[in-house]
């Protein structure tokens, strides 16, 4: 273990009561696909679409489909990249793109020099990181909001793109610490289903625990594994702390199919407040596993709630793949957020009535 990870596993102790692992469950439907892309930088890419102003929709979006990143985008290029994109077809290709580069590191431009912090102020963002999963969890009020996931396959046996599964909306509702999915409905084209066939519909991993669960079970099951320090970054804010951090089977709580699985990834903070702006988890699949790919990340942000500021889940990805056979995506958005409350109004000149 790392000076780092014994100092979280003194910390996980002593907040034990207030923090809880629970499993992370992924589960994975249908049947049983890469295909030869390019290779291309984000500066490439901003060219690449520059020369592709006044083309038409699905010929950006066939361009895009036969790409692939090395790099993941910052917000600002994403932003820049949205706004030069002619259509739906081609919003929807670079949206896939973007989903497949978010497990990757971000460009040489998007990691500050800064010099790395020493083991005490490791130690110290660290502490700041459980104390803030532990408020994050106990203070976050009861709220519901919207959950839409795009989902996408691939037939990896064939030469074809990612092709779209469908839509599912639904109502995440947290309340008392507890996450639960409410008002279903998936859409195929135009056709709406009843929410129960969404499990059939949907396929590859489907996750949930995004407003905290995931953040708990990942801090604490780092306690048991090994987390070191990875890099500094550029944040929507300032220069965000990027620690690494990889968990053996015999301690994880990140169960695919039912079963216990190692995984690794990062968890990027805020090191002035130890708030997690990023979450990425990415399974470490055994021989015989169905899903050779198990990964998600999960991106958290501020929404307002009833005048105050509130740290969120804004957006995830879980990505897929069942041996040479398939590849599913699931991008998933979390969008408007309201409280969960009761209101009550007297209204006067109304006499009452035995």
């Amino acid at each position: 273990m790392t000076q780092l990870t014994l100092f979280l596993v003194t910390l996980s102790t002593l907040l034990g009561a207030a923090l809880s692992p629970h499993d992370i469950w992924g589960s994975s439907q249908g049947d049983q696909h890469t295909v030869a892309v390019t290779r291309i930088t984000s500066d490439q890419l901003e060219q690449m679409l520059g020369s592709l102003r006044g083309k038409p929709d699905g010929t950006v979006a066939r361009q895009l489909s036969t790409l692939e990143l090395t790099e993941r985008l910052s917000m600002a290029r994403i932003a820049r990249c949205r706004a030069v994109l002619p259509g739906p077809q081609a919003r929807q290709a670079f949206m896939l793109l973007v989903d497949q580069s978010s497990f990757l590191d971000p460009p040489a431009e998007d990691i500050p020099y800064i010099e790395k912090p020493d083991i005490e102020a490791q130690r110290q963002i660290a502490s700041l990181m459980v104390h803030y999963v532990k408020q994050t969890v106990s203070q976050l009020p009861n709220l519901f909001a919207t959950r839409t996931t795009l989902s996408f396959e691939k037939d990896l046996s064939s030469d074809g793109p990612l092709h779209s599964m469908g839509t599912f909306s639904s109502i995440v509702l947290y309340r008392d610490g507890e996450e639960e999915l409410r008002s279903s409905m998936f859409h195929s084209g135009e056709k709406k289903r009843h929410p129960d066939l969404f499990l059939s519909q949907v396929q590859g991993l489907t996750t949930s625990g995004e407003f905290g669960t995931i953040l708990i079970t990942a801090i604490l099951d780092a306690a048991h594994g090994d987390m070191f320090w990875s890099r500094w970054e550029r944040g929507a804010s300032g220069p965000e702390a990027v620690f690494h951090y990889a968990i053996t089977a015999e301690y994880s709580h990140y169960k695919v199919n039912e079963k216990a699985t190692g995984y690794r990834g990062e968890i990027a903070v805020d090191p002035a407040t130890g708030t997690i702006t990023r979450l990425v988890l990415q399974s470490n699949p055994q021989l015989g596993d169905t899903l050779t790919r198990a990964d998600m990340v999960v991106e958290y942000g501020p929404v307002e709630l009833g005048g105050k500021t509130y740290i969120c889940p804004v957006r995830s990805v879980a990505l897929s793949v069942a041996g040479l056979t398939s590849e599913w995506i699931n991008d998933v958005v979390f969008d408007q957020y309201h409280l969960y409350r009761a209101d009550s109004r007297i209204l006067p000149g109304f006499s009452a009535v035995p």
